[in-house]
């Protein structure tokens, strides 16, 4: 997740697993995809095929975009590319699932792993194995950690095309003059922190009543919502109920709607808020909103295990797309080298390149610890099929529980979550 940029699922999507979609060539279908190798596909005459992709940006993901695809016609001469570009996730949402149901829609969408379950239990998305293979895309050139957001039953649904995780983001200023000298490595010691840091009307730690944050918690405790299979296991209880004990019981926490703030990032900027479960994007969020601040980026500390996040915007391939193979080809010179240094100079992604993130760290050494965890214990988010429901429940229980304190547990409400949402 970019932060403030929750993918928004649309019901609409869940009509659409039997819808056709895909455009037409401009010289009628093509049976045979074109040749990995640019040489023959110059002497070989082929059929012109159009592969649509649809995504959504920002003036300059817009450009990183163009640049993914530009140039693919001297490589690929017979894939002729239509960008469908909407200024918000919203309006992607609203306008795509309707052009799919339609039978006109795109061949490949951009989205993150965050809500992809949904789609991919539905039979909105295509498997790509065999398109992989039949284009001759290196798997292998991607931090292996990703794909676990993108794979279900062994299948795998999506090629991501940038890297994000979680992190312990610290104000630096607090934390020297807190009188703990040791960053804290455990859950045990992040209570400690928050203590020493919660003082002058600052809380020592945010608690963003959020899917993102209550999940870190989640990992840290050696949980998983399994995709539906594990929301009520023990470990998750630990997890939620640590969250919840931040603010009950250790008296250290703030949520963003104490104090009327849309995210943490900004009461983390306004130093509201000592600590932090965070992300990379809080690095770019502070030299806009705070400069001057001093920031320490940890890996998230263990509970009972080591981890934390890792999850990525990716590109998918629609199972009614006509043009699957061509397709898969638009993915794989979308993904090349050259694409992914653009967007690290233009937009300041993370690549999903894993030999080209040494570039990224250039810029951003502070992340290097948080991204080396990353790549060694990420996990994805793995939330139940009916993602937005279960999201919307989720965050009404957590605040009923902390700020009504009417009974609710956490194991109760994790036990009727399973009950609701849960997958056998």
């Amino acid at each position: 997740m970019r932060k403030k940029s929750v993918l928004l699922l649309c019901s609409l999507m869940l009509m659409l697993s039997t819808a056709a979609c895909g455009t037409k060539s401009n010289t009628g279908n093509s049976g045979n995809g074109a040749s990995d190798n640019a040489g023959a596909a110059k002497t070989e005459k082929q059929e012109t095929v159009e592969v649509t992709m649809a995504y959504w940006a920002n003036a300059s993901e817009q450009k990183n975009f163009e640049f993914m695809v530009d140039g693919i016609d001297k490589e690929y001469p017979n894939i002729k590319i239509k960008m469908q570009m909407y200024p918000t996730s919203d309006e992607f949402w609203k306008a795509v699932p309707t052009a799919i149901a339609a039978g006109v829609g795109p061949d490949i969408i951009a989205m993150s792993d965050e809500g992809n379950y949904e789609y991919i239990k539905k039979g909105v998305l295509s498997p790509l194995d065999e398109m992989i293979d039949k284009v001759g895309f290196d798997k292998d050139r991607i931090t292996g950690s990703l794909y676990k957001g993108w794979t279900d039953d062994n299948k795998l649904y999506g090629i991501p095309y940038d890297s994000s995780t979680s992190m312990m983001a610290i104000n630096k200023e607090m934390f020297e003059k807190s009188g703990i000298t040791k960053y804290p490595e455990t859950m045990d010691e992040v209570v400690e922190l928050a203590k020493a840091m919660t003082k002058d009307g600052v809380k020592g730690i945010i608690g963003s009543i959020d899917p993102f944050h209550i999940t870190q918690y989640v990992h840290a405790f050696g949980g998983d919502w399994g995709f539906g299979k594990t929301i009520n296991s023990k470990e998750n209880v630990a997890g939620v109920q640590f969250f919840v004990d931040l603010f009950l019981k250790n008296k250290v926490a703030i949520a963003p709607i104490e104090v009327g703030a849309p995210w943490d990032g900004e009461v983390f900027s306004q130093e509201k808020g000592a600590m932090s479960t965070a992300g990379p994007w809080y690095v770019g969020h502070l030299k806009e909103a705070n400069p001057d601040m001093g920031l320490i980026a940890l890996p998230m500390p263990k509970g009972t295990v080591e981890a934390q996040s890792a999850y990525s915007h990716g590109l998918s391939i629609l199972d009614g797309s006509k043009h699957k193979e061509e397709a898969m080809q638009v993915i794989k010179y979308a993904l090349r080298d050259e694409a992914q240094l653009n967007a690290i100079e233009a937009v300041g992604y993370s690549p999903s390149v894993s030999s080209l993130l040494p570039k990224y760290l250039e810029k951003n050494p502070e992340l290097k610890a948080v991204f080396d965890n990353m790549e060694k214990v990420g996990m994805p988010f793995a939330y139940p099929e009916q993602t937005k429901a279960f999201h919307a429940d989720l965050l009404k229980g957590v605040e009923e529980i902390i700020f009504k304190q009417d009974g609710l547990t956490v194991e109760k409400l994790l036990n009727d979550l399973q009950s609701k949402y849960g997958e056998n």
